[in-house]
């Protein structure tokens, strides 16, 4: 029998300052994420970046932060909803991760293991279509690491990037094609990379170059919902330093309107489940930009998040990397 195990990146316990200051220091302290060395990471991320941070990104949190009872972060309120969904319709024993936070990886396993005793392959299925270090690589380094430390009675799949794969891009499409009347542009946003981290991938292939993986997502959706590549835009959110894929969302968004440009839908693929660099980098920051600098419409197209054209999707790419 197998099992299904989402990973995704995480997310603070709360909006409380603290939980905010640990999230920040745990996933920065990874040497996969800022290309320093391992000590040198921990020691900036612990006691430099996140204590410097967490004041402001607790505020950020607290305007993304769900409201129910108890208040939940959006990134885990999506990702709960499509395992239940995909547990519940396609009959497998669905379990979520993150690789930083709670719910950890090794007690994703314990939950997998008690809820199917007769699991023989567990599917890890890395929400990140676009391959890059400091999300792909590392949940699949992290989840080989706990597996190995005893010894389980199933083996690990890995489902691989999936930037061109019809399912994923049908379903983009399908869900952005509500939001895209009346607009003169189409942007798309994307996570900035170090471009030293960038460069490494390139010079590996396809198989691992992010740039030339989101434009590929770009040209294949454009060519579902009639779009020229022409009328479309290519940014970048949450870099952390100058030496990142550019042009930044936070700083070129406003040239848009003195262009001429004045109504926009802003579309971010690279993330399945909407969290910070979605409800705040883009559909708050960025309309805000946008509009102080003469826009007219700024439409947000959410993420596919929980909805069941996704859950559709990820049972189909799963299904054609079984099939391989």
């Amino acid at each position: 029998m197998q099992g299904l195990l989402l990973v995704n990146v995480g997310t603070p316990a709360t909006t409380h300052k603290a939980d905010v200051q640990q999230f920040i220091g745990d996933m920065l302290s990874d040497p996969l994420l800022l290309g320093y060395s391992e000590w040198l990471s921990a020691f900036l991320a612990h006691n430099l970046i996140a204590p410097l941070s967490a004041s402001q990104s607790k505020e950020k949190y607290k305007l993304i932060w769900r409201k129910e009872t108890p208040e939940i972060s959006p990134i885990l309120y999506h990702m709960r909803n499509l395992a239940n969904q995909l547990e519940k319709t396609k009959n497998i024993p669905t379990e979520i991760a993150m690789r930083y936070g709670e719910p950890s990886i090794e007690n994703a396993f314990k939950r997998l293991e008690e809820k199917c005793p007769l699991m023989h392959e567990l599917i890890v299925f890395p929400m990140f279509p676009h391959y890059a270090q400091s999300t792909t690589q590392t949940v699949v380094n992290e989840v080989g690491r706990i597996f190995y430390r005893r010894a389980h009675s199933f083996r690990l799949k890995f489902v691989e990037p999936f930037y061109n794969h019809p399912a994923y891009i049908q379903a983009l499409a399908m869900n952005a094609r509500p939001y895209l009347d009346d607009v003169d542009r189409l942007v798309f946003s994307y996570h900035s990379l170090p471009v030293k981290q960038v460069k490494v991938g390139w010079e590996k292939g396809k198989d691992f170059d992010y740039v030339y993986q989101l434009k590929e997502t770009n040209r294949l959706f454009c060519e579902n919902v009639g779009i020229s590549l022409h009328d479309t835009f290519l940014f970048y959110s949450s870099q952390r330093g100058k030496n990142w894929l550019r042009p930044f969302l936070d700083k070129d968004i406003t040239d848009l309107p003195r262009q001429g440009w004045k109504k926009v839908a802003a579309i971010t693929p690279g993330f399945l489940s909407d969290n910070m660099e979605t409800l705040y980098d883009v559909d708050w920051e960025a309309r805000q930009l946008f509009m102080e600098a003469g826009g007219e419409k700024f439409v947000f197209i959410p993420s596919l998040n929980d909805t069941p054209v996704w859950v559709e999707a990820v049972w189909k790419i799963i299904s054609d990397g079984i099939r391989r």
